[in-house]
């Protein structure tokens, strides 16, 4: 058991907040004042080491999937428990995880029928309006989210093999994924 940072109630667990403190603090955020996030209509394009993610640091795929051709260790360990905690950390709900993670699979199930990556390349620039949407209307879907996506479709974008490692990621990251006990 802890103490909450703001009001010094006892918490649950190792949580820094208490429940009434937390809804309060959700309750300061822009989506939930009215004045809904605009989507521009194309995904944001970042170049070379620019493409860092504000909560997942400079470092975040810095190094992309691949390393001499294999898929990096830190897709399926570091990196993935990293995003894995921020998300939960932020109060996204493991629903709106695993709908885009099956919104993921989907397109790449269809490539498994269809062969050609090109054909599904738009079913992967629909994910980016779906997700900006989901972060302005939900509580529970916040903007690390949209970096984390943004940031991956960026690279699974490519070709094939990057597609590939973007899915082991995303399933990894669900892995790690515990939903905030007490966020309700």
């Amino acid at each position: 058991m802890g103490r909450c940072l703001s009001c010094g109630k006892q918490t649950l667990e190792n949580y820094q907040y208490c429940p009434q403190c937390y809804s309060a603090q959700r309750g300061n955020r822009p989506s939930e004042r009215g004045d809904r996030r605009q989507y521009t209509g194309s995904p944001p394009r970042r170049s070379g080491q620019e493409r860092a993610v504000s909560g997942l640091g400079p470092d975040y795929l810095k190094d992309g999937y691949f390393h001499e051709g294999y898929l990096r260790k830190e897709i399926f360990t570091s990196d993935a428990e990293r995003v894995a905690d921020l998300l939960s950390a932020k109060g996204m709900s493991s629903a709106s995880l695993r709908r885009f993670y099956n919104k993921l699979r989907g397109i790449y199930s269809r490539y498994n029928e269809t062969k050609n990556f090109e054909e599904i390349k738009p079913g992967l620039y629909s994910i980016y309006p779906n997700v900006a949407d989901a972060v302005s209307r939900n509580n529970n879907v916040p903007e690390e989210f949209r970096q984390f996506i943004n940031t991956n479709l960026n690279l699974a974008e490519k070709d094939l093999a990057h597609l590939k490692g973007f899915v082991e990621h995303y399933q990894s990251v669900l892995a790690y994924f515990k939903d905030n006990v007490g966020r309700r």
